[in-house]
């Protein structure tokens, strides 16, 4: 009898047991810290010659939040939503000319990229995770500010970045190990950026690569249970069609009027090497139909229609550079890919397009333009306004930065 009554316990422990191994502990919050040793990316050629040193290293504290309760969070296999700040040391990069470059005279000091305080958030997606160990991805966007951006006085030959509040980037791929049981350890390969999105000039822009090493404070008890492989949604998505209707507003400064007063202005005119520069108005319209094919993801085709009151400055460049016979226009219009990534009522779009009608006068033809761009922007939409949408979007050139706008988008679905 003894031993009948002894089975169901022996069961009962089993099945405790097999759930013990097949299920997964999720922290729902978490502290980390960590340092990132890096490099100063020189992209372009022009920066690159008079740049003499590279190094640059930063320091971030965030704060990790990782949603269990919903679908969207068993899709990404429950992803890390994190708030921080970084602070990047960037004095170690410096930059000087040796020699004169068109009208551009030498000084007799060395210019530095300046140190950033960056507020930023990250979306942390593990693609592999177990009980010891998570390996994954992660891309952030935020705001940083310099005191010491490109100016006359003493920083004239510092291309990278010429304002004060700069739009931020990041991207990078990890590994995690639990050391302790609140306790990790993290590192991994850590890309960022800083730029105006050619709000302001110069904007060459300032890129780091390196990797970093970081430590993770997990509280036991604020952690939930998952089954392992649970990545499966409650509710089943349905797919649909819909068409979005977007509106831009935003501005540029001309990469012209930056190249006319830095290198072809005599030293002692009042333009020489100046520091502010013209901010003209950039406007588009875009109408897309795009099919939601998985609650993550949707991708589509449509139009983008542009217009740039710019036009007449590039016009009257060419004009005095003799580039007779050139074709401008403050309008164009593109043929543009899209595709959406959502997580709730955040999204990300990315856009190909190429243009169909595009005429921004000689050097747009000539190598400072592409017949096709890109377009990036990170969105919130708001339920109770019939899902508006409302971001900001950076459009760009071969990944250079061409006018920076805020959209707003009304889907429609169909």
């Amino acid at each position: 009898m003894r031993k009948l009554l002894f089975i169901p316990f022996l069961l009962l422990s089993a099945v405790a047991s097999a759930e013990e191994c097949d299920s997964i502990a999720i922290p729902k919050t978490g502290v980390e810290m960590r340092y990132i040793p890096a490099q100063t990316l020189c992209l372009d050629k022009e920066p690159r010659i008079w740049t003499k040193t590279k190094e640059t290293h930063a320091i971030a504290a965030q704060l990790n939040i990782t949603p269990s309760e919903n679908d969207f969070a068993r899709d990404y296999n429950y992803p890390t939503f994190s708030v921080g700040l970084r602070y990047n040391f960037n004095h170690g990069t410096t930059m000087h000319k040796d020699n004169p470059w068109g009208e551009a005279q030498t000084v007799d000091y060395t210019s530095k990229l300046g140190n950033f305080l960056t507020l930023y958030g990250t979306f942390n997606r593990p693609l592999y995770r177990s009980k010891h160990w998570q390996w994954g991805y992660y891309l952030g966007t935020g705001v940083g500010y310099t005191s010491l951006k490109y100016n006359q006085k003493n920083n004239i030959d510092n291309e990278y970045v010429g304002s004060h509040l700069n739009i931020f980037f990041t991207a990078g791929l990890y590994g995690q190990y639990k050391v302790a049981k609140e306790w990790s350890i993290k590192a991994g390969l850590d890309f960022a950026h800083h730029s105006n999105g050619a709000m302001a000039r110069p904007n060459k822009g300032a890129n780091y690569l390196g990797p970093f090493l970081g430590i993770v404070y997990e509280p036991e008890k604020e952690t939930t249970k998952v089954a392992k492989g649970n990545t499966l949604p409650k509710d089943p998505f349905q797919k649909y069609w819909f068409t979005e209707f977007t509106l831009g507003v935003g501005g540029k400064t001309l990469i012209e009027d930056w190249q006319q007063t830095q290198f072809e202005t005599p030293q002692g005119h009042p333009d020489y090497r100046k520091e502010q520069f013209t901010f003209y108005g950039a406007y588009s319209f875009h109408t897309h139909l795009l099919y939601r094919y998985a609650r993550r993801w949707a991708s589509g085709v449509g139009f983008g229609l542009f217009y740039g009151d710019y036009a007449n400055r590039v016009a009257q460049h060419d004009k005095e550079h003799g580039y007779t016979g050139e074709k401008h226009s403050p309008w164009s219009l593109s043929i543009e890919g899209r595709h959406e990534i959502f997580y709730g009522n955040m999204s990300v779009r990315v856009s190909l397009g190429y243009y169909l009608y595009r005429h921004m006068g000689y050097k747009s033809r000539n190598g400072l333009e592409r017949p096709y761009h890109e377009q990036v922007g990170v969105f919130y939409s708001f339920p109770k306004l019939k899902n508006l949408t409302l971001g900001f979007s950076v459009n760009a050139h071969a990944t250079k930065a061409d006018f920076t706008e805020l959209q707003i988008t009304m889907p429609v679905k169909l």
